[in-house]
């Protein structure tokens, strides 16, 4: 199976979802373009940033027309920022219809499955879902808070709001995993994301997913990995 993934972020999407394909997918190897797929490989892109990454949308499905029948997936990983999931969804369905019209991948490329995943409202919001992360009596006064605000080890992170004071709900998220993981004595930044590239860490999210209804967008990912990997676990 060849897999092409076109992602929002420059810096800490490819690092993750490299980690997490190869953590779920290790049979599949990374190249650097669509011509370079032979079997069981992948290509990682980076969108460069919203909207932007809208822009890469054209020639993926270029690359992958020009090579008929070398690409079974493509994977859009973008996040919903201060849309609802509906919203971005729909937003990022038109711009690659859009683009579709301008091919003939019905005919070249019959059975690419397209699969947009939203990251509700960001990246960082599915990394707040290590229920075990958060202590059950934080010690820093800007934790209390973000935890009297939405306790993310109970309640949903992804139907967690902005706290007061913070321009986005995504720079809120930011700053709440920060302080979540900084006293578990792991730092997070965008070019450093540390302990959640780590396959434990992965496995706490797919966990949470299994015995709640909570990250209901993670829950896409992991379907997409299993459609990938039928027989894993």
């Amino acid at each position: 199976m060849n897999l092409v993934l076109l992602v929002e972020g420059a810096e800490t999407e490819p690092r993750v979802y490299e980690a997490w394909l190869r953590h779920r997918l290790p049979a599949l190897h990374r190249v650097a373009n669509v011509a370079d797929l032979t079997a069981d490989g992948y290509v990682l892109v980076s969108g460069k940033g919203y909207p932007s990454c809208y822009r890469r949308i054209a020639g993926l499905l270029q690359d992958i027309e020009a090579n008929p029948g070398r690409v079974q997936e493509l994977w859009i990983c973008i996040d919903s920022d201060e849309d609802t999931y509906e919203a971005r969804y729909a937003e990022v369905d038109r711009a690659v219809q859009t683009e579709l019209q301008n091919t003939r991948m019905a005919r070249t490329n019959p059975s690419l499955e397209i699969r947009i995943l939203i990251q509700h409202c960001c990246i960082e919001t599915w990394f707040l879902g290590h229920d075990g992360c958060l202590r059950a009596g934080p010690q820093s006064r800007q934790l209390v808070d973000f935890k009297r605000f939405h306790d993310v080890s109970t309640d949903d992170p992804e139907r967690m709001g902005r706290y007061p004071g913070y321009v986005t709900r995504a720079s809120f998220h930011l700053a709440y995993l920060k302080a979540m993981l900084l006293e578990r004595n792991h730092r997070y930044t965008k070019q450093r994301p540390g302990v959640v590239i780590e396959p434990s860490y992965f496995e706490a999210l797919r966990a949470r997913c299994a015995r709640t209804k909570h990250l209901a967008s993670f829950r896409h990912l992991l379907q997409a990995l299993r459609a990938a990997d039928p027989v894993g676990p």
